[in-house]
């Protein structure tokens, strides 16, 4: 099949478990293989896709495991002293001579579903040529486990370090819809970090709180309870969205063009409130070694923008959720902006001024200067989004 990969092992040592006579329905075609291998002879090409985090081999506790490998606490004994490689693949075929070829099926996210950092580390080290030749690594190979229940058998297994709610999701393929909508702009995918030890400008979670802070039913702009938390608790929000994520999806075709905002609003901030102080004020955060980076707001040239000043998170977030005054989300089907975007925009350029000196008064009067307890006052939203209702209403009345 199309969808087929598979990779060999050598193992001198191997045992076959059936599957339990008493196991559940859903588990009745689960068959476990065991299997020692000699861990200079473990093949590159397992794939990771069962797992729920990218390895990272900096931690202290992978320093110890790389040392054990390579025989400085007594060679010849890894095999006791490691956990093993938990494996979960379509199918394993017996070979002549000791070999095995595992097979994976690239469509059902099978692969290491624990020990993926112990795999890397491995391999780095078989480059080196310095692992001693009678270490072993111990595999686990889980065939017959239904597709659902990939992720649940991953996070039972990854329980030494608990497994971020948002990796387990993302393994479910529950961020699809945004993948599919992000998946639109050229740096759409790589701009987010879907999961654990992933790369990105975002995590998941900010970039799903940023929708939600524009949802003015969940958030109604005169009583907008719990709507700081879209800056101040991720993993709160997060929950709600995974108790009511059909809400949040309908959000979906705004989706790129609400990150575009919220970045034009983070970069633009010192040239909309023109003020020779801007760089020096709480609410900027002005970077003197590079750039900051805005993956979603594309220069002429059709790459990130860039600059050296931004508005800080910690009011950008109360800035940004302002425009949920400017969204309309029917009883039925998607969340719309209430103008073509390039207007919503230029809002954006004619008010962000007001909305700024809103925010500024807030972090020095109200707060001490402290932009962090700003980005956590529900004052501060109600009064963001006030300038913005009456800027709207302004603009329906003179026309």
């Amino acid at each position: 099949m199309s969808n087929d990969t598979s990779v060999i092992i050598h193992a001198p040592l191997a045992r076959r478990f059936p599957s339990q006579k008493d196991a559940p329905h859903e588990f009745a075609s689960v068959e476990t293989l065991m299997l020692r291998v000699r861990a200079n002879e473990i093949p590159d090409g397992i794939p990771d896709d069962a797992n729920p985090r990218e390895p990272n081999l900096n931690r202290l506790v992978y320093r110890k495991v790389r040392a054990s490998l390579l025989g400085n606490d007594g060679s010849g004994s890894f095999h006791l002293k490691h956990g093993g490689i938990v494996v979960i693949a379509d199918r394993v075929e017996k070979l002549d001579g000791d070999n095995y070829r595992l097979w994976f099926d690239k469509a059902a996210k099978q692969g290491i579903a624990n020990g993926n950092h112990s795999y890397t580390l491995i391999l780095d080290a078989q480059g080196s040529g310095s692992i001693p030749d009678d270490q072993y690594v111990e595999f686990k190979i889980h065939t017959g486990v239904p597709l659902e229940s990939v992720a649940d058998l991953a996070d039972g297994l990854n329980t030494s370090m608990q497994v971020r709610e948002e990796s387990l999701a993302d393994l479910r393929n529950e961020f699809d819809w945004l993948k599919d909508a992000l998946g639109k702009h050229v740096n759409g995918i790589s701009a987010v970090a879907w999961h654990e030890g992933d790369d990105g400008e975002y995590d998941v979670r900010e970039v799903i709180a940023l929708l939600m802070a524009l949802d003015p039913v969940r958030y109604p702009l005169e009583d907008p309870i719990g709507i700081e938390n879209t800056y101040a608790r991720l993993s709160s929000v997060f929950k709600s969205y995974q108790s009511d994520s059909p809400q949040v999806e309908r959000f979906a075709p705004i989706a790129l063009e609400a990150l575009e905002l919220y970045e034009y609003i983070r970069m633009t901030a010192a040239s909309v409130w023109a003020t020779e102080r801007f760089k020096t004020l709480k609410i900027a955060d002005r970077r003197t070694n590079g750039l900051h980076q805005f993956p979603f707001l594309l220069d002429p040239t059709g790459r990130a923008s860039s600059s050296d000043v931004r508005l800080a998170k910690a009011v950008a977030v109360p800035s940004f959720a302002a425009f949920r005054a400017l969204v309309t989300v029917p009883e039925t089907g998607p969340a719309e902006w209430r103008y073509p975007f390039e207007e919503i925009k230029r809002m954006w350029d004619q008010y962000g001024a007001e909305v700024l000196r809103e925010v500024h008064d807030s972090v020095m009067r109200q707060h001490g200067g402290n932009t962090h307890y700003a980005g956590r006052s529900i004052m501060l939203y109600r009064a963001t989004s006030r300038t913005l209702e009456l800027a709207d209403l302004r603009r329906r009345v003179a026309e």
